[in-house]
């Protein structure tokens, strides 16, 4: 499946569209016979001029030096990517006389998370100085109108395997694994320890509200819970230590609550590998997969659960031992096992 999402062009710049489409999304409202502002054009002697940022875009076109740079940093929204979302975005926004953009402003709208996509991109332009348009060789303002396409190409935005977990048990309530303290010495040589540190979806929208990991234990067929976000915690990422019975460990779902005017939302998401081209239905094959060995310590990585549906693991153990060796200060991290999950 392949995401595209793409500026179809500034009227000014394509220059093919028909007076019929034009007048369908006006630029611009016409000045009042007794308008005292600044008048705002739409068509004038001479517009404005996108700058050259590269090496070499002297000779691109201002048209194309816009479209590039409008193109290079708007992201598909995750949950219209899941949701399957699709069409056209128009904002629009000025050029004023001294060459600053201004007024950016959605003028027909898809849906909120891939409006705000639209906004924050076209915000990128307040940095811009354009070489502003003219009209009988006085600098004036120019408005103009662009729409965005949004397209997915595939018939499903995200494909996962479905494999034994789907049709299990687990989703069962249990209650949350107990966090390591720092304070103990010891734990019971036939478990196993974990750290890691979880990366977390919502930041200060999570509204202070507590965040878990529900874990299947392989080996035993039980699910576990483990609390990856502190409850009155809404920093980004957390560290987390828990002592799990030994076995092989797949990571199920994310769990966790989005704060709203009128309470919470709940949210849970499986935690699976893409649909490879090719697959033995195995859970190797779908889910993400660590060992806890008993009587030893072993580092799990930094969960990555920050965009959805696309979870990431990495191994940043250097990092992290430094930041919690003088909180648990009878644990041997030099000597833990590295089992981040694959």
């Amino acid at each position: 499946m392949r995401n595209t999402f793409f500026i179809l062009g500034i009227l000014w710049l394509i220059g093919d569209l028909s007076s019929t489409q034009a007048q369908t999304l006006p630029i611009a409202p016409k000045p009042t016979p007794d308008s005292t502002g600044p008048k705002t054009y739409t068509y004038i002697e001479r517009m404005p001029v996108f700058p050259v940022l590269a090496p070499g875009d002297s000779a691109v076109p201002s048209n194309q030096r816009f479209k590039r740079f409008i193109n290079a940093d708007v992201h598909y929204p995750p949950r219209a990517l899941r949701d399957g979302v699709s069409g056209q975005v128009f904002f629009s926004f000025s050029v004023n006389g001294q060459g600053r953009t201004q007024d950016i402003k959605i003028v027909k709208g898809l849906r909120a998370d891939v409006d705000a996509e639209v906004l924050r991109n076209a915000h990128r332009l307040n940095a811009i100085q354009w070489e502003p348009g003219t009209q009988n060789g006085r600098p004036v303002t120019v408005s103009f109108t662009a729409p965005m396409n949004f397209n997915i190409d595939g018939k499903q935005p995200l494909q996962t395997l479905s494999d034994s977990l789907d049709v299990g048990s687990f989703r069962k309530f249990v209650h949350p694994q107990p966090s390591w303290p720092p304070y103990n010495r010891l734990f019971d040589p036939q478990q196993g320890l974990v750290y890691g540190n979880c990366i977390q979806r919502l930041g200060f929208s999570s509204g202070g509200l507590s965040q878990h990991v529900r874990l299947v234990n392989l080996t035993t067929g039980k699910a576990l819970l483990l609390e990856v976000k502190p409850l009155l915690r809404s920093r980004r990422e957390n560290p987390f230590c828990y002592v799990l019975p030994p076995g092989r460990y797949a990571l199920y779902k994310y769990e966790f609550a989005e704060s709203k005017w009128y309470g919470a939302e709940m949210h849970e998401e499986n935690v699976c590998k893409p649909q490879p081209a090719h697959s033995n239905g195995s859970l190797q094959a779908s889910r993400y997969l660590f060992t806890v060995q008993p009587g030893k310590v072993h580092y799990v990585g930094s969960w990555h659960l920050e965009q959805e549906n696309a979870p990431a693991f990495t191994d940043d153990k250097a990092t992290l031992d430094t930041q919690l060796t003088p909180v648990f200060k009878y644990l041997n991290f030099a000597a833990a096992i590295t089992a981040v999950p694959k």
